[in-house]
């Protein structure tokens, strides 16, 4: 059993994939449209065309995909099992044989995961390290990436 699924089991963290999942079963090509503006709007740009993407804690994958929709390449990774696998579905789904789109499973406070990564012109988190209970240690760690 993984260290997310251990702390599942034992009732200190939240499933967040499964809703992931469901949420799945309703994306369609409004929503990833939304979700590209929302991208273009944030960053003040009208593409990601030569940018690099870091979606901390990716989740469903939708702003992943939304970013390579943008020309970026793009890093995702999750520390639940079940939302790296959302976000692999939408790899699956839209861009199958993209080598521009990793997604890995990892936690977002693994320091030495992060020194690995590299640097990246868009470092994209939403939802995610504040739930670790250290938000400023993490938010060092990432940005450092």
């Amino acid at each position: 059993m993984t260290g997310h699924a251990t702390e599942v089991s034992r009732g200190v963290r939240f499933e967040f994939g499964a809703n992931w999942a469901r949420f799945l079963e309703v994306l369609n090509d409004e929503r990833i449209a939304q979700a590209e503006k929302s991208l273009r709007e944030l960053l003040g740009v009208s593409d990601l065309q030569g940018k690099s993407f870091l979606d901390v804690g990716s989740g469903s994958g939708l702003f992943s995909l939304a970013a390579l929709r943008l020309g970026a390449t793009v890093h995702s990774f999750d520390y639940d099992r079940k939302s790296v696998a959302c976000t692999r579905e939408l790899m699956r789904r839209y861009f199958p044989k993209d080598t521009q789109w990793i997604i890995e499973e990892c936690f977002v406070i693994d320091s030495d995961y992060l020194s690995r990564l590299g640097k990246f012109d868009v470092v994209y988190n939403w939802g995610v390290l504040h739930h670790q209970g250290a938000l400023w240690q993490e938010m060092g760690l990432v940005i450092l990436v």
